[in-house]
């Protein structure tokens, strides 16, 4: 029985350009880049533009180092930026890592709390809905 190929020379084989240390230095860089699971998303998501601009999003995957974001090719992504994604009371500060067509691969390199406004947070007596009459019976006299 003929011993199996390891990963790491099936791989060099693939990249011919590439002397056999660059191409398992390579190998072994994105093996260890991608440590956490990533668990699949949907989330809509806005990438902000440090001079202001918001760019719409979806976040397909995401782990605790990274995430994968669907965006439209047209749009050209700085090699930083934040993201925010929407429901959530978070933000993100990001590096692209790669693009391919509609999508984009980013590093999360800090993420930071938002604050909550204090409209949202205080919910007066007069925003409170009375539900005092759900579940009572009107009466039914028929008297004359």
């Amino acid at each position: 029985m003929a011993p199996m190929p390891s990963p790491l020379s099936q791989a060099a084989d693939l990249l011919p350009e590439l002397t056999s240390e660059e191409a398992s230095a390579q190998i072994e860089a994105a093996l260890i880049a991608r440590r956490e699971e990533r668990t699949s998303t949907n989330w809509i998501a806005l990438i902000r533009l440090f001079d202001g601009t918001e760019i719409p999003c979806n976040v397909k995957d995401i782990s605790k180092s990274g995430a994968k974001l669907g965006v439209p090719e047209t749009y050209v992504l700085p090699s930083a930026f934040m993201l925010r994604i929407v429901g959530r009371d978070f933000v993100l500060r990001v590096n692209l890592a790669w693009r391919r067509g509609n999508y984009a691969g980013v590093r999360i390199e800090r993420i930071a709390k938002l604050t909550v406004p204090e409209e949202k947070k205080a919910v007066t007596e007069e925003q409170t809905p009375d539900y005092s009459s759900i579940g009572t019976r009107r009466s039914r006299s028929f008297a004359s």
